[in-house]
């Protein structure tokens, strides 16, 4: 082949590569059709992965793209079967297999800036139930009991919060377009009495500081009056702190010990000292479990 030839043939592949090069540069660019987009809402949600979804210009919370990040499985073999336009109200029917079931469903596209994505349809919602808590967790988010959030379409976990203090768990099938209800049965792990038995130790350890006042809400009740007609100063000492019971709402602590030494003035008008020990102290109150701790109010 002639020296000629060469560049001819050169030019010619050359010419090719910059038009392939100009023709994707242009489709990169080129706003995607109601079908196109909906497939690749549909193929974002197939892949699991949040920043998938978010490049589709669906507008999903923080909450749900947590949630979706711990998801148990998303959908499959999903299809844009057929899109209707009525009107400019353009919508896509798909279908796609999740929860161990084929499901169909219709997804509205709106357009904005010149491109197609899948609205608020594309998006279900769970309403979680639980025996303990105020929360619990969805995937890999907490989410509030009693209150409707919006998940991406997939199957979740739905687990009692905080998992370090109980257990139990349910499963969601989250679709578009459809609410859905998780109830969770909760009840307390071991670590649960634990955490109350710090929290409690640490609220009577204050109780007991001592001071010029005896102080409510501790269980401590000394029968001063009998002796004093008056006190100044009282020093405790904890023998033993009260011991936990948890049930889901409430706890009781008995058998602590605990000694008090009262100084003030006796009925005779006297100084008078005088050491009280109860051998039964014990406190009541409520416990509240939130999304990340336990907490306890003391009657």
């Amino acid at each position: 082949m002639t020296r000629r030839r060469w560049w001819v043939v050169g030019g010619l592949v050359a010419i090719l590569v910059v038009a392939g090069a100009v023709w994707w540069g242009v489709s990169a660019l080129r706003s995607p059709s109601p079908e196109e987009a909906a497939l690749a809402y549909l193929r974002a949600l197939e892949s699991g992965d949040p920043e998938a979804v978010t490049t589709t210009g669906t507008a999903v919370s923080d909450t749900a793209l947590t949630a979706f990040a711990g998801t148990t499985s998303t959908i499959e073999d999903a299809e844009v079967t057929s899109i209707r336009d009525r009107d400019g109200a353009v919508s896509a029917t798909v279908t796609f297999r999740l929860g161990g079931a084929d499901q169909e469903a219709r997804l509205t596209l709106t357009q904005e800036s010149g491109r197609w994505a899948v609205d608020g349809s594309g998006l279900g919602a769970i309403t979680a139930t639980t025996t303990i808590g105020t929360a619990v967790q969805v995937g890999g988010a907490a989410v509030p009991v009693d209150e409707e959030t919006a998940l991406l379409p997939a199957v979740y976990r739905v687990s009692a919060a905080p998992a370090s203090l109980l257990t139990g768990a349910a499963e969601a099938v989250v679709l578009p377009g459809s609410p859905t209800a998780a109830e969770v049965a909760a009840e307390l792990r071991p670590a649960a009495t634990e955490a109350a038995q710090e929290k409690l130790d640490a609220y009577l350890q204050d109780c007991t500081a001592g001071g010029s006042m005896i102080p409510e809400n501790c269980g401590i009740r000394l029968p001063w009056g009998t002796e004093f007609r008056a006190f100044s100063d009282v020093a405790f000492q904890v023998e033993r702190f009260p011991g936990v019971t948890l049930t889901s709402a409430a706890f009781t602590a008995d058998d602590g010990i605990l000694t008090a030494t009262v100084t003030g003035v006796g009925h005779d008008g006297t100084t008078r000292t005088v050491t009280y020990r109860n051998t039964a102290w014990s406190v009541r109150g409520d416990i509240a479990v939130t999304a990340d701790e336990l907490a306890l109010t003391v009657w």
